[in-house]
């Protein structure tokens, strides 16, 4: 494929998700910046990720990433917890000159800075992503003191795929 330019100010913001969960990062994006352009790519082909190996997130993250790196984008934001647990650093790495953000480290700051005075934060998630123990070293990093409690819920993604939310949950 041919390379093309595009200004820096109309490149586009990568979004990758293991499904369609990670529109809730789409929509909290858009509202705070509404003139940006975005990618949005949900693997709803090989969805859910959090049951797979970690090998094989790895794998799939890696061809999404070089599939939206040829757009030129600005910026890439991993909305696949799955994906932010396995495969940041490398996706980084890849990523040179574009900025990688996830949810993890997102999460665990609005974790920590909302903790209260008893220093313990609960944690549900995928397989994946509660064994790779991502969360608690990404919180434990932001403040010593935090006891993490994780627990794996394999309904999780179901739930949210299919839209389900609890009562007085937004």
């Amino acid at each position: 494929m041919a390379a093309f330019k595009v200004a820096p100010e109309e490149a586009p913001v990568g979004i990758i998700d293991s499904g369609v969960g990670g529109l809730t990062v789409a929509r909290s994006l858009v509202r705070e910046l509404p003139n940006e352009h975005i990618i949005y790519f949900g693997d709803t082909a090989r969805y859910p990720y959090g049951i797979k190996s970690t090998d094989i997130i790895r794998q799939y993250a890696y061809q999404i990433t070089d599939f939206l790196l040829r757009r030129k984008l600005k910026l890439l934001l991993l909305a696949c917890n799955s994906i932010a647990a396995a495969a940041r650093d490398e996706i980084a790495k890849r990523c040179r000159h574009v900025p990688v953000l996830d949810v993890i480290e997102a999460g665990s700051r609005e974790a920590v800075s909302r903790s209260t005075r008893s220093k313990r934060i609960g944690i549900i998630g995928t397989l994946a992503t509660i064994g790779s123990g991502a969360y608690e070293k990404t919180i434990v990093k932001l403040d010593e003191e935090m006891q993490v409690f994780s627990r794996e819920c394999p309904m999780l993604v179901p739930l949210v795929e299919e839209g389900w939310t609890w009562p007085g949950c937004k």
